[in-house]
């Protein structure tokens, strides 16, 4: 073979393909000088042209080889033309780093760690000129660091620290614009030794603060919390300390040369990693759902102090991501671990207060489509009792959207069914948003279905008592519980009002009626939450001196008058609704009406609570009535006939003790004396009595209809 067709002396030929080592050596030792003497400036030594030939006779001779002792020789003869040319290597570098690196695949092990060999005196000669290849030489690195063979192991291991120290020492030159996209590439093998190295490079560069890696946070943020879900704990660890550096290098905002800069970047950071860090709180994992919600803690504190203390507001972006913010937040709330479920209240609550603070505009919309949607995939009370603190913060923020006609219905609905959950603290979370729904209502005068729907009070209370109606058992298990929550929250008269009307017309079961009015009338007798409604109550004027244009249903009618005609339902409620408004002759009048009704047992026992009730401190004015019968004769007939009803059990025996304290006679003289023509039946009203009471008569008919039903 000549030289124009063979480069190299016949000895450095024969040398580099040897199947001994040490004579390969020797000849990449020979290699190495002719090298040197091409690149002097002596004449005939061929200079750049001569080594350019060179390189290409050993890739075609020597690395192209079905021999491996002729590629093992060519590997250490590539090493040895870098070492020769030494300043001028960066010129030939890219002839030398492509062939060594395409050996990185070879079939023969011992091949696989002479190119890692190679390659590593290549760079070690190069310096920081390797890393405009940089990113060919990690694809080949995180190649073989997963090789079976132990020898190439090491030999990838010595070769990757030499490429950490380069870009340590040289992190201007590093271009890691390029290099994160393979990066992120690699970081989806199962590979725990991949990953391993993945983990170090990360770490290594977020060590270095002119390598701006968390302006590419995004790429490569959902990779390392995948990791916490690896099996391997070193690889957990690795994953845990890379994400507590990130954090740092997020929220610290320094600049390359670790100055504090201002919250800008930051936040801008902080945007464009929230929906990532959001689905990872999603995930199978209990340490990536704990240090997802970790991340997402600590944004929502960084954001809420820059409002407080730097008056920046929150980028667009993230405000856009509240609901992402929320379902991630939310989703952790039940989580079983208690560490996560306990942070996720904390940062819950934090959201709350920075959104109600933030004078922005949200994504009310978007928001309350997440809300309802995590309140219909789950059951659990703890996340029922969020989205419902949020539906309540959203009708103080923003009223007008949250009233508005598309997005009403879309909060009711879920609301309604919240209702019937079997938690009471979820039913009472339902009930004050329910009421602040009904006054934000009343306060913006919106418009909910028609011009008949115009008073959202009335239209949602309309609504629980269909509700009501289609869930009879709601009456009994739920009824007390959220009547008082209303009342606590609303205007009781009003409520009462509403209902009462509702009754009327829009109940045509009696049954279901009777057991509404007995629930709301045991409220309004007895509960903190009805107090002022009593009080009104006792105000209420005979109905003897009532003006004839008081009517139910007009502005300004008396609360006895609305109330008294839908109690009818259940005659016990409609007297102790009397008694305790001191109605005493309408009271008696039902008494009278009482024996014409059938007995039974829900009957009877009604008359027991109502005694019982009598008893109770609330209606201790009415006793006193007692000891004045020339005012109140009506109120001791009521009594007694309520005795002639009852069986002699131990309800009669309280009532008869009751009016024996006050001598009967005396009482019945005085009734006599200050009723003059009245009848000697104390149990009924004679005719000429009733009919100069118009209004009575009315609701004694009314009474009577309802009875016979």
């Amino acid at each position: 073979m000549t030289e124009t067709h063979h480069p190299l002396p016949d000895h450095i030929t024969k040398l580099l393909g040897d199947k001994l080592y040490d004579r390969r050596k020797l000849g990449a030792s020979f290699l190495e000088e002719m090298v040197k003497e091409a690149l002097s400036d002596s004449p005939g030594h061929g200079g750049p042209a001569q080594i350019q030939k060179v390189l290409e006779c050993v890739k075609r001779d020597y690395l192209k080889s079905p021999q491996p002792n002729h590629r093992k020789g060519g590997l250490i003869g590539l090493a040895s033309v870098a070492i020769g040319l030494g300043k001028e290597l960066p010129h030939f570098l890219q002839e030398l780093v492509e062939p060594t690196l395409a050996l990185f695949h070879d079939e023969d092990p011992r091949v696989r760690y002479y190119a890692c060999e190679s390659l590593y005196n290549i760079s070690k000669v190069a310096g920081d000129a390797v890393l405009l290849h940089f990113n060919p030489i990690f694809d080949g690195l995180s190649r073989l660091y997963a090789d079976v063979d132990a020898d190439v192991k090491n030999g990838v291991h010595v070769l990757d620290r030499l490429m950490k120290d380069i870009v340590t020492q040289n992190p201007a030159q590093f271009q890691v614009a390029e290099f994160i996209p393979l990066l992120a590439q690699r970081m989806t093998a199962m590979n725990p030794f991949i990953r391993q190295l993945v983990l170090a490079w990360i770490r290594l560069l977020l060590d270095l603060p002119q390598v701006e890696m968390v302006a590419y946070v995004p790429e490569y943020l959902e990779g390392i919390f995948n990791f916490l879900g690896d099996q391997a704990r070193d690889i957990k660890h690795n994953a845990d300390a890379c994400l507590q550096k990130l954090q740092e290098c997020i929220t610290s905002s320094k600049d390359a040369d670790g100055q504090f800069t201002s919250h800008e970047k930051a936040l801008k950071v902080i945007s464009k990693t929230t929906r990532i860090v959001c689905k990872c709180c999603r995930a199978d994992d209990k340490d990536s759902r704990l240090t997802a919600l970790y991340w997402l803690q600590k944004y929502v504190v960084f954001q809420t102090s820059a409002m407080q203390q730097g008056g920046e507001k929150p980028t667009e972006d993230w405000v856009a991501q509240l609901p992402d913010l929320v379902s991630g937040t939310v989703h952790c709330i039940d989580d079983p671990e208690e560490d996560i479920n306990r942070m996720a209240v904390d940062t819950n609550s934090g959201l709350l207060d920075m959104v109600h603070a933030l004078d922005s505009e949200i994504a009310v919309e978007q928001l309350v489509d997440q809300l309802v949607l995590s309140m219909q995939s789950k059951d659990s009370m703890v996340v029922r009792i969020a989205c419902l603190q949020w539906v309540c913060m959203l009708l103080g923020r923003n009223p007008s959207q949250m009233l508005a006609k598309p997005m009403l219905p879309k909060i009711l609905t879920p609301i309604f069914e919240t209702l019937l959950h079997p938690e009471n603290e979820v039913v009472i979370a339902a009930v004050a948003v329910l009421a602040r729904i009904m006054e934000g209502r009343n306060k913006e005068e919106d418009e909910v279905g028609g011009e008949d729907d115009a008073n959202l009070f009335i239209v949602t209370t309309r609504q629980i008592l269909q509700l009501v109606l289609s869930e009879h058992s709601m009456v009994e298990t739920r009824g007390q519980l959220m009547i008082r929550q209303l009342c606590g929250h609303l205007d009781a008269r009003r409520l009462y009002v509403t209902i009462a009307r509702a009754i009327e017309e829009e109940v045509t079961d009696t049954n279901v009626a009777q057991k509404l009015v007995q629930t709301f009338n045991w409220i309004l007798l007895t509960a903190k939450e009805t107090t002022s409604v009593r009080e009104e109550l006792l105000t209420t004027t005979p109905l003897s001196e009532m003006p004839c244009e008081d009517t139910p249903g007009t502005d300004g009618a008396p609360l006895f008058l609305e109330l008294i005609e839908p109690w009818f339902h259940s005659p016990v409620s409609a007297l102790a609704l009397c008694l305790w408004s001191q109605q005493y002759e309408l009271a008696t009048e039902l008494t009278n009406r009482f024996a014409g009704l059938d007995p039974t047992l829900d009957f009877l026992k009604q008359l027991d609570q109502l005694v019982h009730l009598l008893e109770s401190p609330v209606f201790s004015r009415l006793r006193l009535h007692l000891l004045e019968p020339r005012r109140h004769p009506d109120l001791l007939k009521c009594l007694l006939g309520l005795a002639m009803l009852l069986p002699q059990a131990a309800a009669f025996n309280i009532l008869r003790e009751r009016i024996h304290v006050v001598h009967s006679g005396l009482l019945l003289e005085a009734a006599a004396n200050d009723r003059s023509g009245a009848g000697n039946n104390l149990l009924s009203l004679s005719h000429s009595d009733i009919g100069g009471n118009r209004r009575m008569a009315a609701l004694l008919e009314r009474f009577d209809a309802i009875a016979a039903q």
